[in-house]
């Protein structure tokens, strides 16, 4: 387990592959060998590792961020574990940054990885067979979970931390293609709709409620 996050401009866990895939490109570049192709693929791997910096839109501490870039899928009122609860499914596609980050300050209390196929996130089998890694946090304000699952190009959800504290919008794992399920507290204000395209550390989803404070404590 790694206690700090890559901030470097391309991921450092992208490193190797970027590595592999130019030594490829140089040797296809001397021996004349489909060179563009490694390149064009180089160049892709290059996209997938981007880094960039971001600032959240408010400065709120009730704020709520995006934990991935994506696109709402769904927003939900749902029961989870006899505890009424709100429901954000964000699809993440290829193209999105994958860098994922922490929707607020909390504490990690449990990781639960399950190993499975790499499907796609739509597909009914992927919600019983597809991989998937669950975190409970804890923040001030209320519980906080988040249901990653990865999808077709996804070979693995990659987490920097597992367990202990996360600052807001601060790097926490990688995840290429897929989505999320962000579950929040009922009385969570919610401000984005279905459809809305967000960027992780950065777009607002809602806000905590200010009596969750209190409960909290």
């Amino acid at each position: 387990m790694r206690n700090h996050t890559t901030t470097q401009i391309i991921a450092k866990e992208g490193w190797k592959y970027l590595t592999f895939l130019f030594v490829l490109f140089v040797l296809a570049f001397i021996f004349d060998f489909v060179a563009f192709i490694f390149f064009v693929i180089f160049i892709f791997t290059l996209f997938l590792f981007r880094n960039p910096e971001r600032l959240p839109a408010e400065d709120d501490e009730f704020a709520i961020l995006a934990p991935c870039d994506g696109r709402i899928e769904s927003i939900a009122k749902v029961n989870y574990k006899s505890v009424d609860m709100i429901k954000i499914t964000i699809k993440k596609s290829l193209f999105d940054v994958s860098l994922l980050r922490a929707p607020t300050l909390v504490n990690i209390n449990t990781t639960k990885r399950r190993f499975g196929l790499f499907l796609p996130t739509s597909s009914k089998l992927s919600k019983a067979l597809g991989e998937r890694v669950k975190l409970e946090c804890k923040s001030v304000f209320s519980d906080v979970i988040m249901v990653i699952n990865a999808g077709l190009f996804s070979r693995k959800i990659e987490l920097f931390k597992t367990v202990g504290p996360l600052k807001s919008s601060q790097r926490f794992g990688i995840l290429v293609e897929g989505s999320i399920d962000l579950y929040l507290s009922i009385n969570s204000r919610i401000k984005v709709a279905v459809g809305d395209s967000i960027n992780s550390g950065e777009s607002v989803l809602g806000y905590f409620s200010h009596k969750g404070n209190d409960s909290g404590k």
